[in-house]
């Protein structure tokens, strides 16, 4: 609930409000028995949201219910589902159903909103990751073992939970990790990755650079780690560039205030420090002076030239997940 709260602060009403619904005891028993309520103010607009205890009866059910709950309560009733298949996201619309969804969809038609994801989420549909699914990615190549809830997964890269539940879902349609309902509530979806190697197989089509820009400096920042050509003539044996290249996010970079060159003479001639500007913190994943292999990779796998190619290889082969 905190998840679907959120989202609909943000993008639809900041003074909405939703709370446990106290006052249920005129429910019919089968029907207290088969939901839990919810009190929501959305818009001025009063409702209930029902989220089922079990599974979500079939439609012409639900429809009944809808029908008791609101003649009880004169209240808008709206169904609440974690996630939804699209067979039965249809027959809701075309029977004019209200709901939401934990990952950010719904459905409010006496609102006059019908919001879903712009992109349909179904592994034939991912063509690159976003920076939070590639964080989440590269997260769970590196934590094997890990099994993890969207709730603590948010907590630990920094993301809002809404983030992290749509990074998690694109590793899910793109059948890259699995989950098991548990946890305390025994409601929790429990995130694990796929087993070595085929994580890295499946998930490497999907990488894309982290570097968003280039730019060059006559020192280097201090939080910077050793990046792009640099970092893999330190890691391998191919030639190293002849000039610094480093690697850092642009919040680090702003708070060292390094002045940036933009002279291309000065650039050329003083061999100054090249600066790849990540959409994510490089120091992520790495606790050495150079970035992870993974995210290097990810830089330069595009490159054409077969000694990086080679030299990449050279680099991964030793790792568990990697396989050529």
């Amino acid at each position: 609930m905190m998840t679907v709260e959120l989202y609909l602060k943000e993008n639809i009403d900041e003074q909405l409000t939703l709370k446990p619904c106290l006052k249920k005891d005129n429910f019919p028993i089968f029907i207290r028995n088969s939901y839990n309520f919810y009190e929501m103010k959305i818009l001025e607009t009063e409702c209930i949201l029902i989220e089922a205890i079990d599974e979500m009866p079939d439609i012409d059910q639900i429809q009944k219910h809808i029908q008791q709950i609101k003649s009880l309560t004169n209240r808008q009733i709206v169904l609440f589902y974690k996630d939804i298949t699209r067979h039965r996201r249809k027959s809701l619309i075309k029977n004019r159903i209200p709901f939401v969804i934990e990952d950010g969809q719904m459905y409010l038609p006496f609102l006059g909103l019908d919001l879903k994801k712009t992109t349909e989420y179904g592994k034939e549909e991912v063509n690159r990751f976003t920076t939070p699914a590639q964080i989440a990615y590269i997260y769970f190549l590196y934590h094997k073992e890990e099994v993890i809830n969207t709730t603590d997964f948010a907590k630990k890269l920094g993301f809002n939970t809404m983030t992290a539940s749509r990074a998690l879902n694109d590793l899910y349609y793109a059948n890259l990790i699995t989950y098991e309902i548990g946890g305390k509530t025994g409601r929790s979806k429990e995130y694990r990755r796929i087993a070595d190697p085929d994580y890295f197989i499946r998930g490497r089509e999907y990488l894309k650079t982290p570097v968003k820009r280039i730019i060059y400096t006559k020192t280097r920042p201090l939080s910077a780690l050793t990046a792009g050509m640099e970092a893999l003539a330190e890691l391998s044996m191919i030639n190293p560039p002849d000039h610094p290249i480093v690697a850092i996010d642009r919040n680090n970079l702003n708070k060292e205030q390094i002045e940036v060159v933009k002279n291309k003479d000065i650039i050329k001639d003083k061999k100054l420090v090249e600066v790849e500007l990540w959409d994510y913190n490089p120091r992520l994943f790495s606790d050495k002076d150079h970035v992870d292999k993974l995210s290097l990779y990810a830089s330069l796998k595009e490159e054409t030239d077969e000694r990086v190619e080679q030299a990449l290889e050279e680099i991964l082969r030793g790792e568990p997940w990697y396989t050529d």
